[in-house]
Formats: C-alpha cells, sequence, structure tokens
C-alpha cells in the first residue's frame, strides 16, 4: 500500500471521527439554455435540465434505495446504511477496501444493505456530475446492471472536480453486463435523467438527518469509524465483516 494512499485513507478516517465535512453552499442559478440537436449540446442540455421523474421501483422519494430487494433476508439481519458519492475521494477509498465484501453479504442476505446516494461533489463544486451519475446507475439497477455499474463508476472515478462524461456512463452500462435492448432502455433512461429528482432528495433527506460528509456507514442505527478498519492502508476485511453482520458497533469505532 502506497503511503499516498494510506494518508488519505487516515485523512478519511480522520474525518469521520472528527464529524461532518462543510457543505458549500452556494447560489442557485437558473440556466435557460436553446436545445441545439448536436449530441454534445443535447448532453449537456441534459445535465442541466431539472428532472422530475420519481423513485426507483419499490422506493420512495427521500428514503434509500435497496441493491438487492430479492435477496433471501437471513432472520435479524442488520441494516448497514452506506451514503455516498460517485465523485467522493474518500468514498473510492471505502469501495477499493469494503465493496465487495458488503456486495457479497448483502447477496447472501446476511445484511440489508441501503444506499443513501448523496451528491457533496456537487455542492461543493457548484456542478450536477454526481447526481448524474447516481441517476444513470440506478437506470443500469432497472436493468439488472447495478453491481457492474456501481464498481466500475467508482474505480474510474475522475479526479475532482472532474464528472463523468457520457461515453464513461456507458461504459459503466456495459461493466454492468448490459447490451441490446437493455443498453438501449439504459441510454434512455440516463440520457433523460430520469432519476435524478430522486437523487437530489435522498441528499436532501439525509442533511435532514444531519448526514453531511460522505462516506458514513452506519450499521443497526450506529455510526461506525471505518477507517479505524483500514490500519497502515491494510483493510481489516473480517472485523468489518463480523461488526456489520452482527450489528454491533466497539465503542472506540463508535463516531459520536
Amino acid at each position: 500500500m502506497s503511503q499516498d494512499r494510506q494518508a488519505k485513507i487516515q485523512a478519511a478516517a480522520k474525518g469521520q471521527r472528527t464529524g461532518a465535512n462543510p457543505l458549500l453552499v452556494g447560489g442557485v442559478v437558473l440556466i435557460v439554455a436553446v436545445v441545439v440537436v448536436v449530441a454534445g449540446v443535447v448532453w449537456s442540455s441534459q445535465k442541466d435540465a431539472v428532472q422530475t421523474g420519481g423513485p426507483p421501483p419499490g422506493t420512495q422519494m427521500g428514503q434509500p434505495f435497496e441493491p438487492y430487494p430479492d435477496a433471501p433476508t437471513v432472520e435479524g439481519a442488520p441494516t448497514l446504511d452506506v451514503y455516498e458519492d460517485f465523485r467522493c475521494p474518500a468514498c473510492k477509498l471505502f469501495e477499493q477496501a469494503f465493496s465487495q465484501t458488503v456486495g457479497d453479504l448483502a447477496q447472501e442476505g446476511k445484511i440489508e444493505l441501503r444506499v443513501h446516494l448523496k451528491t457533496v461533489i456537487d455542492s461543493n463544486f457548484g456542478q450536477e456530475g454526481s447526481s448524474v451519475a447516481a441517476s444513470s446507475a440506478l437506470c443500469a439497477a432497472d436493468q439488472g446492471g447495478w453491481t457492474g455499474m456501481h464498481q466500475w463508476l467508482f474505480a474510474n472515478q475522475p479526479t475532482e472536480p472532474g464528472e463523468f462524461t457520457k461515453d464513461q456512463l456507458e461504459q459503466g452500462a456495459k461493466a454492468g453486463g448490459l447490451s441490446g435492448d437493455q443498453l438501449d432502455a439504459w441510454q434512455e433512461c440516463s440520457d433523460a435523467g430520469v432519476y435524478r429528482a430522486y437523487v437530489r432528495s435522498v441528499d436532501d433527506q439525509s442533511v435532514k438527518d444531519q448526514i453531511t460528509s460522505t462516506p458514513t456507514i452506519v450499521v443497526d442505527g450506529t455510526q461506525l469509524s471505518w477507517g479505524a478498519l483500514v490500519p497502515d492502508g491494510r483493510p481489516d476485511v473480517d472485523a468489518f465483516t463480523r461488526i456489520v453482520t452482527s450489528g454491533e458497533v466497539p465503542k472506540d469505532m463508535v463516531v459520536s
């Protein structure tokens, strides 16, 4: 593990212990654009448009997304709430350390995974890239491609304040296993920004719940200082698994 990555993980862990990262609140600028039928311009106007779509199937506005609703849940399985932003660098570190474990446990029904898609980086830079990526990933979920696209987006995260391009989102969808009619359906949904309003509602609700930084990991209602499980930059997957499957966060790993 490089010293640079270790330093980033330690910084992320410190952020979890000391509380939420501040959101830079800027003025709201309404932009009225003339739609020009040119691919690049159409894509830009779609990003800036205010979308009015509803939530994903089985979900309500402001409520978290459950990626694996059909997984046979073990009786008494703890709830794991993950608050994340596809453009958040610390979220990428968490995903690199524990994403595979979280996905496996959720699909095995050993935890009830609830994903809260946030737009912290959008707020910091006055952009829309996080909500666009999140909506696009939810469109992939509609076609059964959530896991692969979720992993691809974090693995190929642009450097701040960069945003995912339309081509990159398509690569992510293909990484989710989508092709043919499924890919076409995803493309239509993604281009329309169907779930952007839902993503914003989830972010708004999480702020009301005083969750303003990412990643925030909550195990059965108790916030976990996940960085403590990456000593010297090496993730302790066994300890993480014990905590999230038992629903019990050690006192020295509780974020107050």
